[in-house]
């Protein structure tokens, strides 16, 4: 009973950070790029902050740093997979979307809302193993990653926009992607529970997924709607801003 309370609380945080963000996106018309790329940018920058000045320190002290270096691969490879899964099937999945009352999603819009998705799992994950280390790093994770969803939350809400402008699929899109948080986080309360090593270990590969999304997915694709530098510099803001919260 214990366990169905924390992955219910969890997976309501995530859907409410991740629903405001897509709330956001119904009530303004968002149609710049230089705008949307900027979210991606600032995205981008807050995870990269969370990974390189929270998640890998914090594993580095905990176990040895062969722990956190096989981590960040499988959670690359992961990653890696899924996104090669939905590149290959992308036909075959809207076909399964398809019908007389319903949205035929393009290639982005699957791919976020599958990869944010994986995304917040392995954020939960994160969470889940850092409150099984001690309570500062697992509320700092939590707090880091109920702000920052919120931008996510946008992203997958003006991705699915360029697709529809039914407000209600928009909004159930990032509830479910942000609800996703409560199933990372039980695996990382269970795994911590074992041993410090599998702390590392899950830390890592959290901190590998969130790394391999941003320099795959984020960025690339903010490139794609512009080469503005100010959307650039929204990288290095938030980098900052990732890193202002291990502070909390």
């Amino acid at each position: 009973m214990e366990i169905i309370k924390i992955v219910l609380f969890f997976s309501i945080l995530g859907a409410i950070s991740s629903g405001i963000g897509g709330f956001l996106t119904t009530i303004f018309k968002i149609k710049s790029n230089k705008f949307t790329a900027s979210l991606f940018e600032i995205t981008g920058g807050i995870m990269t902050g969370i990974v390189c000045f929270d998640m890998l320190p914090e594993s580095f002290s905990i176990a040895s740093i062969w722990y956190s270096i096989f981590g960040v691969i499988i959670g690359v490879i992961i990653v890696y997979f899924i996104n090669y899964f939905v590149e290959k099937n992308n036909n075959k999945i809207n076909y399964k979307l398809k019908g007389k009352n319903s949205i035929v999603y393009s290639t982005t819009s699957v791919a976020v809302i599958l990869s944010m998705g994986l995304h917040n799992a392995i954020e939960g994950l994160a969470i889940g193993s850092g409150f099984s280390y001690s309570y500062s790093l697992g509320l700092s994770l939590l707090i880091s990653i109920f702000l920052h969803d919120i931008p996510e939350g946008m992203v997958v809400g003006i991705t699915n926009k360029k697709d529809t402008d039914n407000v209600f699929n928009i909004i159930i899109n990032t509830i479910l992607v942000g609800s996703c948080v409560g199933i990372g986080c039980i695996i990382g309360l269970l795994v911590g529970k074992i041993d410090d090593k599998f702390i590392a270990f899950s830390l890592s590969i959290a901190a590998g997924a969130m790394l391999y999304i941003v320099s795959c997915d984020l960025i690339p694709y903010s490139k794609k709607l512009t080469n503005s530098k100010i959307t650039s510099i929204m990288y290095i803001l938030g980098i900052v801003i990732g890193a202002m919260f291990n502070r909390f």
